[in-house]
């Protein structure tokens, strides 16, 4: 039949260039450790990471760091601002910038 595929006919996909490998044992102490790290880090879950971060930051009396607004609800938070006064105002920016990044 026509609609059916053969197997042979299979797209191959494009082979994405690999980064050099670096060895373990050519990195100094610190490099090592940073690495260690990094792919533990890899292995936690991010919420789990987000409450010891904030836990951490309690413990030690420092204020944690507000993380930084999105565009999307900093331009919701205007747009309903005093009883949604400007609110076709920041609709038509947000269409704007939709469009423009359709196009």
């Amino acid at each position: 039949m026509f609609f059916f595929k053969s197997k042979k006919q299979k797209v191959k996909k494009s082979a994405s260039p690999k980064k050099k490998a670096v060895l373990f044992e050519d990195l100094d102490e610190k490099q090592k450790i940073l690495l260690m790290i990094r792919k533990m880090r890899k292995r936690i879950s991010p919420d789990v990471l987000n409450r010891a971060e904030q836990l951490a930051f309690s413990q030690i009396g420092v204020e944690a760091p507000i993380p930084p607004e999105n565009e999307a609800s900093r331009l919701f938070k205007l747009a309903m601002a005093n009883d949604g006064e400007r609110r076709a105002e920041i609709l038509a920016l947000v269409e704007r910038r939709v469009n423009k990044r359709l196009h």
